[in-house]
């Protein structure tokens, strides 16, 4: 009881840029442990093609404004996170308040909303003040790569364990870019985990991510409606969102690749409950139905009512 008052005094009384050791500081709540436990089971049984370290899922409940719950399978498991990288990439232009520039915020709406490659180039180029180029050699590809180091910097204060310095690709990298990455075993590759994604969105959501303002911006760019007027790039259907049930709010950021698939978002569902939830997948990323299906699981089990205990014998 005295360790979870301590976790409620220390949300109320926090202002500064959360991060991610006291989001590991919150006790793991035995129902979402468990919740994400059966989904993790079921997902396996029903998709026989993906295996246990191929699967990561954190479950946040923020439905009570002053305490925070938690709960996950493998959720400190490394995953290359694809485009939802491009998370701690937002945050680093609003760490550098460069979002008011007008280019800037056009690139911003292009990377979160429509998960532009090109848009997030210019973006880590901007915040790392770098170019793309030909090779490099000795001191000047050492400098480039410190350089590229700028977001893992920031987030490392924090307590997060993620690289976040290359740009994603469509086919592949070239000159620079390819070096970045530090040869056939790839040290630089980026690389995140699900609790350290739930861990941001947890921040942004309750108005902790830099400052109030900074996180409603950074939230209304996550913002999508389930029935998007586009249906090429919307990262609702076969994503978290497909999942949720009508009368919901969605915002969200999710990545996929043809080794990787997943989704990271903040829910609000029409029942009242408030939560976010990150679901990393890693080997099965051709499967459409796979991210939904798990959150489906997951939903299904949290919104459920308990039990009711049978009475007793007589």
């Amino acid at each position: 009881m005295r360790n979870r008052l301590a976790i409620v005094l220390l949300f109320l009384a926090t202002s500064a840029f959360a991060n991610f050791r006291e989001f590991t500081d919150v006790p793991k709540n035995p129902a979402l442990e468990l919740a994400a436990k059966h989904a993790a089971e079921q997902t396996l049984k029903d998709f026989p093609k993906l295996t246990a370290d191929n699967l990561a899922i954190s479950i946040v409940d923020v439905t009570k404004e002053t305490t925070v719950d938690r709960g996950d399978w493998h959720g400190d498991a490394p995953f290359y996170p694809a485009s939802v990288v491009k998370l701690y990439i937002m945050a680093e232009v609003f760490h550098q308040k460069l979002q008011a520039d007008p280019e800037t915020a056009r690139a911003l709406g292009e990377m979160i909303r429509l998960s532009d490659n090109d848009a997030t180039a210019y973006l880590l180029d901007l915040v790392a003040d770098t170019c793309p180029g030909p090779n490099l050699e000795g001191r000047a590809l050492a400098k480039f790569i410190d350089k590229r180091r700028v977001v893992n910097r920031w987030f490392a204060t924090m307590g997060y364990d993620i690289s976040s310095m290359a740009k994603p690709w469509s086919f592949g990298p070239f000159g620079r870019e390819k070096q970045l990455l530090g040869g056939d075993a790839r040290p630089n590759r980026n690389r995140s985990s699900a609790n350290s994604f739930a861990s941001f969105l947890l921040w942004v959501v309750r108005k902790r991510a830099i400052s109030p303002a900074d996180s409603d911006a950074m939230l209304a760019l996550l913002e999508r409606p389930l029935n998007p007027t586009r249906t090429d790039e919307n990262q609702v259907k076969e994503f978290i969102g497909e999942a949720l049930p009508p009368g919901s709010k969605l915002w969200s950021k999710a990545g996929w690749t043809s080794e990787v698939r997943h989704d990271a978002a903040y829910l609000e569902l029409p029942g009242g409950k408030k939560l976010i939830l990150v679901i990393m997948t890693r080997g099965t990323a051709d499967d459409v139905k796979l991210i939904p299906s798990i959150a489906k699981s997951i939903l299904g089990e949290l919104e459920s009512p308990p039990p009711i205990p049978p009475p007793p014998s007589r």
